[in-house]
């Protein structure tokens, strides 16, 4: 019997050439379909009505993108086998969904950025960040796709974790790259480098730039639909990213030993 999956996946981005397919490049879409078409879960994109719910760039990585395709495979199973037959990608829930489901269609997004803490003043960064929030045409803030650049900014959040800046930010949907040029203009009235008055008017429309974040400092957090798709973790996915915790805790053990040997740190 053919039913309706949507599966929620996470990557780190440095892994991929982002998520999009792009032809001669390895993404997670082009990853995550040749786990399925390898599996027999799809025959075809086409066929299977394949949809994946957020684009990401290059160096973005995700902990709750989702993907949609129609199927006669196992629900039981497909966690366990797409885990299976593919890297850098960990598939960890499922909902069966209907058959009108596509995963475009968010009642919410979640994006966190991470930034380092060093000379910011976070409460001129809080203040800028309010001046987001609500209805604008963030044309200057995004990089144009076609779509309509008028959305609504839910909230912005703002907090200190250790040495780092956490950034959460909250919409239905997003434009391209523009999570990345709103950090860039927050940490940039942070560091005194711009007034928060250049942001303003960049929303009332002026032709200005505040650059743009590095994209590895940006996770798509989780995307909302109105249920739940609870988190089964099946063995094949949890010995890989365990493989992957260890690997990056010996990194991160070898790059302190060598800090720890330069003067002044």
């Amino acid at each position: 019997m053919v039913w309706r999956a949507a599966v929620k996946l996470a990557y780190d981005g440095r892994a991929f050439m982002g998520s999009q397919r792009q032809p001669g490049e390895r993404t997670v879409e082009s990853e995550t379909i040749g786990a399925l078409v390898k599996i027999g879960a799809i025959g075809s994109v086409q066929g299977s009505r394949f949809k994946f719910a957020s684009r990401t760039d290059r160096g973005v990585s995700a902990l709750g993108n989702v993907t949609a395709f129609d199927t006669s495979f196992s629900k039981k199973a497909l966690l366990r086998a797409l885990n299976s037959a593919v890297e850098d990608a960990y598939f960890y829930a499922v909902a069966e969904v209907p058959e009108n489901f596509t995963p475009r269609r968010a009642k919410g997004r979640w994006y966190r950025y991470l930034l380092p803490y060093g000379e910011q003043d976070l409460e001129a960064m809080r203040r800028c960040a309010e001046l987001f929030e609500g209805k604008h045409d963030l044309k200057r803030f995004c990089k144009p796709d076609g779509r309509s650049t008028v959305k609504i900014m839910e909230s912005i959040e703002v907090f200190e974790v250790g040495d780092l800046i956490v950034i959460d930010l909250r919409s239905r949907e997003f434009l391209r790259n523009q999570v990345r040029r709103m950090v860039a203009a927050m940490d940039a009235v942070a560091r005194g480098k711009a007034p928060p008055e250049d942001v303003k008017a960049a929303l009332d429309g002026k032709d200005l730039s505040f650059g743009l974040a590095p994209a590895e400092g940006l996770t798509l957090m989780d995307i909302e639909y109105g249920f739940e798709m609870v988190p089964e973790c099946p063995p094949t996915m949890l010995r890989r990213a365990e493989r992957y915790r260890q690997d990056a805790f010996s990194r991160l053990a070898f790059i302190d030993s060598l800090l720890s040997r330069c003067p002044g740190r």
